[in-house]
């Protein structure tokens, strides 16, 4: 095992996380072949650090997984450390999944792919109960984040718009925190740890906003497609927090509902593919990028999905000692959470009249969720039982 303090190279960091992008499935359940990779074999962090990291990758927006590839990354070789291990993270996926979309766009409107498709539609209405399930967990705890949750389903339902309604519940559960802080703890009392340093943060963010502004206007130019794309999935990665599960229902709402990109049955699709490909689960954008641009949409799509995310991890580590004192900042993020939960619901139950239009993939759709949450058979086992069956089914 490598001694704990010694960085290895450039080289090493991206052939460590192209192996763990090929091998690592299931979403957040990626999170400990890198630990053990990072930690236990190569000793490039101690267990503290990756902990701190982990931490930091479930305060902000975006793909969880590869936040935390970055946050590696950058402890052991700064800016190109972070950008080759969460390069070399992706990769793999974007390569398996524009095969895949090519493959899916080509032959998809053949019968027994039909028949395929239609019952695989009943494991993604599992998966996002399986989301439901697992993401509630953190709303289940206190009253006003079930009460924010079905707030914010309320207000989708009739057609808020998506962003007013997860700032509105971050503020609300901002103020509900402090009224129950003010309860319990003095005013006057100081708060513990070090001043955060918000105008150096906000410069950081301020710059990240910069050079993807700078981004879509060279897009715009480009192909408008193209920048309307880019500023689409920049704007779904900035906002998404609760990792790959949580932007499910927003690329839903963007992609199926409002451009009318994907059908819901494509998206459906597109969706399963990242499931079962290895890497992050939000690699479902080159899926999208792929139908709607070709290659280059492919490649714009994906890098537009996971760049904002990895700018900020790159950014607000050096503070990360600091804002793990920024006390205002989980109430706000918690309510961000509840929100994305009533958003989810309600998306779950969309696709679900969509999909399940018989008994037959009710019962598909029963069985590979219990499988998936009381069971917890491997995804891959459940893909190909329930493809297998579709072909009897349909």
């Amino acid at each position: 095992m490598r001694e704990i303090g010694v960085s290895p190279s450039v080289g090493e960091i991206i052939k460590a996380f192209l192996h763990l992008g090929v091998t690592a499935y299931g979403g957040l359940a990626m999170v400990e072949p890198i630990r053990q990779r990072v930690v236990k074999e190569k000793g490039w962090l101690n267990q503290k650090e990756f902990l701190d990291g982990l931490a930091l990758c479930q305060m902000v927006p975006g793909a969880t997984v590869v936040q935390l590839a970055t946050y590696v990354g950058y402890r052991l070789r700064r800016t190109p450390g972070a950008l080759a291990a969460a390069a070399g993270f992706i990769l793999p996926a974007f390569v398996l999944m524009l095969g895949l979309s090519a493959l899916y766009f080509t032959y998809g409107n053949i019968a027994w792919v039909k028949s395929v498709s239609r019952g695989l539609g009943a494991v993604v209405i599992a998966l996002l109960l399986q989301a439901v399930w697992h993401l509630g967990r953190n709303v289940r705890k206190h009253w006003f984040d079930v009460g924010i949750a079905l707030l914010a389903l309320l207000a989708l339902w009739f057609r808020a718009n998506y962003i007013l309604v997860f700032v509105a519940a971050g503020l609300l559960r901002l103020i509900l925190s402090l009224r129950l802080l003010a309860d319990q703890v003095s005013p006057s009392e100081p708060m513990p740890g070090p001043k955060l340093p918000v105008g150096t943060i906000l410069s950081h963010l301020a710059l990240t906003l910069v050079v993807l502004a700078v981004m879509i206007g060279g897009l715009w130019r480009l192909d408008p497609k193209l920048g309307l794309m880019a500023s689409t999935f920049f704007k779904i990665a900035l906002v998404a927090f609760g990792g790959g599960y949580a932007m499910i229902p927003i690329l839903q709402w963007d992609l199926v509902d409002h451009l009318g990109w994907l059908t819901l049955q494509q998206f459906l699709d597109g969706i399963l593919l990242g499931f079962v490909t290895p890497g992050p689960i939000i690699i479902t954008a080159t899926f999208v990028g792929y139908w709607v641009k070709g290659l280059l949409g492919a490649i714009v799509a994906t890098v537009a999905i996971f760049l904002p995310p990895i700018l900020i991890i790159i950014f607000l580590t050096p503070f990360y000692q600091r804002i793990k004192e920024a006390k205002l900042m989980r109430p706000v993020i918690q309510g961000i959470l509840a929100a994305l939960v009533g958003m989810l619901v309600l998306v779950t139950l969309q696709m679900g009249v969509v999909t399940l239009t018989d008994l037959k993939s009710l019962a598909l759709m029963a069985g590979a969720s219990l499988a998936l949450i009381v069971f917890k058979v491997n995804l891959l086992w459940i893909v190909v039982s329930a493809a297998g069956l579709s072909l009897f089914l349909f």
